[in-house]
């Protein structure tokens, strides 16, 4: 048995995918055993190529799963993206469309290949066959996740901890009141917490606590000089470069994936956390994928959820520094 956490990274790889998956392959405390893509920030096609490029980046030896490119049911209900105010995440620029998150990363074309297996496969294979536990990352929507427990529910006992990027405690991104990947598949999402699994939900508060970067930051990130600290800087400088087309705003972007698998590498990032008892609205109205926290204290429903409000973002930023020192 190895002294490394063994973990799946379950992912949609945009940009701050990029930055999240770049600090666990660089973190001496924990070995990737696969990543599996899904649908989300990008068509599942681009996240299964920017997975790839990763992969021959930083030169590791992980299989790259292919997943649910749709979710679990929200799409058969074609008129429920109306009943929310849904915001839009992509324009057209002088003819070119420009989406929040680039389709492909700043890297060489990848030589890798898929996996023929799908992921949902090899996340109850994994988690069936394991003598260990293992630990989850799961910074997309959660619909491999939420599969691979409708399939079989005794993995969950081989599970350690599952990291979750999602939700908001006081408002939303994708609309005023849900996050992008609860909305983007708010039944699986509600599986997952669920699921009896002990889970850590990283909502957009805490991680623009933790992980926002501004122009000065990303001069630091350069200044390592480095590939990796190269590549970390061009996939934040492109971010926010997009979201200020996008959105307008100040010259600075909050990297919420590598927030949420922060306490992963550190667990002391993490300043306040409260058990709660935590749902996901998928009824389809406008609160549709809205994470739902019951606070009242009436003792009626076990706190299931792990929600991190708060986070020191002096050590996730230094956490950061120090991983893309690592890049050999």
């Amino acid at each position: 048995m190895t002294d490394k956490r063994k973990v799946i990274f379950d992912t949609d790889i945009g940009d701050d995918d990029a930055v999240a998956l770049a600090a666990c392959l660089l973190s001496e405390k924990v070995e990737i055993i696969g990543i599996t893509t899904v649908h989300g920030n990008l068509p599942i096609e681009c996240a299964s190529d920017n997975a790839l490029r990763m992969v021959d980046f930083f030169k590791k030896d992980i299989k790259v799963y292919q997943g649910c490119s749709q979710p679990l049911v929200r799409h058969l209900n074609k008129g429920r993206k109306q009943t929310t105010l849904m915001q839009t995440v992509n324009t057209v620029v002088d003819g070119k469309l420009i989406r929040i998150h680039a389709e492909t990363l700043p890297l060489p074309e990848a030589t890798s290949k898929l996996e023929k297996n799908h992921a949902v496969s090899f996340i109850v294979d994994t988690l069936r066959s394991t003598t260990e536990k293992i630990d989850i990352c799961a910074i997309g929507p959660l619909t491999n996740i939420g599969a691979a427990l409708i399939l079989d529910k005794d993995i969950i006992k081989n599970i350690g901890n599952i990291y979750i990027m999602g939700g908001g405690l006081y408002k939303g991104n994708r609309t005023p009141i849900a996050e992008a990947n609860f909305y983007d598949d708010p039944e699986a999402a509600e599986i997952v917490l669920n699921c009896g699994a002990n889970v850590f939900v990283c909502p957009l508060e805490a991680c623009e606590l933790g992980a926002t970067y501004t122009r000065e930051d990303l001069d630091t990130i350069k200044a390592l000089n480095n590939p990796a600290a190269d590549l970390v800087y061009n996939v934040l400088d492109g971010y926010i470069n997009r979201g200020i087309i996008l959105f307008g705003g100040k010259q600075e972007c909050c990297v919420y994936d590598y927030a949420a698998v922060a306490p992963l590498l550190d667990e002391n990032v993490n300043t306040e956390v409260r058990k709660d008892v935590a749902h996901v609205d998928f009824s389809g109205g406008m609160a549709d994928g809205q994470l739902v926290i019951d606070r009242r204290n009436f003792g009626l429903w076990t706190e299931n959820a792990n929600i991190i409000y708060q986070q020191d973002g002096k050590r996730v930023h230094n956490l950061l520094i120090n991983l893309l020192k690592k890049f050999k």
